[in-house]
C-alpha cells in the first residue's frame, strides 16, 4: 500500500540542498519557504503551496515553519506531473481551504500508516489538476482513444493551428502530441495492472491501432515494455490477482 509521509519544518533560514525519488508538496504554516529547482525559483507563502515533482535536485531554505508532503512518484500520473511542475505555486482558495486545514491535521497524528492523509492526498490531486485544465486538455482526457486532431484542440482554446502548438507547450510544458501519448499510457498502466488483456486489445482500447505502435509508445514515455511493466505491478501491487476476474483472462 502506498503511505505519504508528512514532514514539520522548523529550522534556521539557511539552504539546504537535496534530492530524492519522492515529490513534495509543501504547505507554509508561517513565514516563507524558498524552492529553487531547474528554471523555477519560487517563494511559497501562507496562503499557498507549492510542487516539487519528483528525482529532481533542489535548493530549500525556510524563514518559519512548513509542512512537507512526501508523495511517492507512482500516484501521480505523468501527463499530470507535467502540468503541476509548470504551475509549481498555487493560490488556496476558499474552496482548497477547508481540505488544506484537514491535511494539517492529519499530518499530526504520528501513526505508521495514515490512510486518511493518503485519501485526503487523492482528493486534493485532482482539485489542484482540475484547477487548472484547459479546455483542450479535458478534451484529450475524455477522446484519448480517438483520433484527435490538432484542430479540434486549436478550435478548443480559439487559437489558429500555427499559434497553439507553440502557446500549448508554453502553458502545459510540452507538445499536445506527447501530452496526450503521456495520457494514453496512463490509462493503459491502469489496464495492465488489473487485467490480463492481451496487448493488442490495450493498445487499442487507449488509441493506438496495433501492438507495435503501443509499445514503442510505452517504452519512449516508462523505459520499459508493456509486459515487463505489467510483471512489475504485479509483484509490486497488493491484490492485484485479486481484481482479475474470469472476464479479462485472455491469453496474452
Amino acid at each position: 500500500m502506498t503511505v505519504i509521509s508528512g514532514f514539520h519544518y522548523d529550522m534556521p533560514d539557511e539552504t539546504r540542498v537535496h534530492t530524492h525519488p519522492h515529490a513534495h508538496i509543501i504547505i507554509p504554516v508561517s513565514g516563507t519557504f524558498h524552492v529553487k529547482f531547474d528554471a523555477h525559483d519560487n517563494y511559497i507563502r501562507t496562503g499557498q503551496l507549492g510542487f516539487v515533482p519528483p528525482a529532481v535536485v533542489h535548493e530549500y531554505s525556510c524563514d518559519g515553519q512548513a509542512l512537507t508532503l512526501n508523495i511517492p512518484p507512482e500516484m501521480i500520473k505523468s501527463a499530470d506531473l507535467i502540468f503541476l511542475t509548470e504551475n509549481s505555486l498555487i493560490n488556496i482558495d476558499e474552496d482548497l481551504e477547508p481540505l488544506i486545514a484537514l491535511i494539517k491535521k492529519e499530518s499530526m497524528r504520528r501513526t505508521q500508516r495514515n490512510e486518511s492523509l493518503r485519501y485526503l492526498f487523492y482528493y486534493l490531486y485532482d482539485k489542484l489538476v482540475e484547477q487548472g485544465r484547459l479546455p483542450s486538455l479535458a478534451y484529450i482526457e475524455e477522446n484519448y482513444s480517438s483520433d484527435i486532431s490538432m484542430k479540434e484542440l486549436a478550435e478548443l482554446e480559439n487559437y489558429n493551428i500555427s499559434y497553439f502548438t507553440e502557446w500549448f507547450k508554453k502553458k502545459v510544458g510540452c507538445l499536445p502530441s506527447d501530452y496526450l501519448r503521456m495520457v494514453r499510457i496512463d490509462k493503459a498502466k491502469e489496464i495492465l495492472a488489473t487485467t490480463k488483456y492481451r496487448i493488442i486489445d490495450v493498445a487499442m482500447q487507449v488509441g493506438y491501432v496495433n501492438s507495435s505502435s503501443f509499445t514503442r509508445a510505452f517504452r519512449e514515455v516508462e523505459g520499459i515494455t508493456p509486459n515487463q511493466y505489467r510483471k512489475k505491478a504485479k509483484e509490486n501491487i497488493p491484490g492485484t490477482n485479486g481484481i482479475m476476474n474470469n472476464e479479462t483472462m485472455e491469453k496474452e
